[in-house]
């Protein structure tokens, strides 16, 4: 998105909460000309940084707006290189390395001093095709789980805690997406069977029939419990004291076009841990058990003195 579309009616509708409003703002970019975006600053993110889902979704709408219009996303790499500093705008910069008939692909850099990049990713971007269609079964237990307004909201299950396993900053925060937690170390019944975080997500307030924005504001969403799936038999989280817990790079999968409007279940879980990284993996299905994206993300991990006495679960 850029800022050409603020002021369309879509965005300003009165049904929108402000913390969905706000979330718009930060993939609603400043186009600057030949191929040059400015995005919002992060704030209020629980660590003097910024949230790694802040870059992934300004890249994908900067991506976004150079492609033909009826291209859409369907998978991205990207390496988080610096931390950001918070309150500071960011200058995006996008290449366009190959323009096909069907495909087209983008280098994305994200930077706030010249030459001293935060973030870059690589993406590909493609016309809809018509062909065979396959999706694999849901998990195990799909269809037993607890409906999304049955489960508290992500504020008021934190609310409930104490000590909080995050950053209050970032644990009471309502950041305009609904997230309904199932299984994680901070819920009733802790992590899932295999492990790992399964959450019901969806916007806060009607969004707009915009496959672009959904996909901006999922992309955002992906990166915000995966890597602590690694540090769970540890009983650690990112706001862990004496843990480094550092985001280093993230792939994403669009199978699908997703609609924000309604709840998915996104299924995390762990991969591996070793050599001071680990690796989590999540599935993202609709409610009707039909998959519609896959993400991947490495995270630095280093445990300090009071976890050597090792994992347990």
């Amino acid at each position: 998105m850029v800022a050409a579309d603020r002021g369309d009616e879509r965005f300003v509708g009165r049904h929108m909460s402000d913390a969905l409003d706000r979330l718009i703002e930060i993939v609603t970019l400043d186009d600057l000309g030949h191929d040059r975006f400015r995005g919002a600053g992060s704030n209020h993110d629980g660590v003097d940084a910024t949230f790694g889902g802040h870059f992934l979704a300004q890249a994908v709408a900067a991506a976004q707006a150079t492609v033909h219009p009826e291209q859409r996303i369907h998978s991205l790499h990207g390496y988080f290189l610096r931390a950001g500093r918070p309150g500071l705008p960011y200058d995006i910069t996008v290449e366009r390395r190959r323009d096909g008939r069907t495909f087209s692909t983008r280098r994305v850099t994200t930077a706030q001093d010249p030459d001293r990049y935060q973030f870059e990713m690589l993406a590909s971007f493609a016309h809809p095709e018509q062909g065979p269609v396959s999706s694999p079964e849901p998990p195990p237990g799909f269809a037993d789980l607890p409906t999304p307004e049955s489960l508290p909201s992500h504020p008021e299950l934190m609310a409930s805690l104490d000590p909080l396993p995050l950053p209050e900053e970032w644990a009471l925060r309502d950041y305009g997406l609904d997230l309904r937690t199932i299984a994680a170390p901070w819920a009733p019944d802790g992590p899932s069977s295999e492990g790992g975080i399964q959450l019901w997500a969806k916007a806060a307030a009607q969004l707009p029939g915009d496959e672009s924005l959904h996909a901006a504001l999922l992309a955002y969403q992906s990166d915000e419990s995966l890597a602590d799936n690694i540090a769970i038999p540890w009983g650690a989280t990112w706001g862990s004291p004496d843990v480094v817990f550092v985001s280093l790079d993230h792939a994403m999968w669009f199978h699908r076009p997703v609609d924000l409007n309604q709840w998915h279940f996104i299924d995390q879980r762990p991969v591996t841990v070793g050599q001071g990284r680990g690796l989590a993996t999540a599935a993202v299905w609709t409610s009707e058990g039909e998959l519609v994206a896959t993400f991947t993300q490495e995270a630095l991990l280093r445990l300090g003195e009071s976890f050597k006495g090792g994992a347990h679960g």
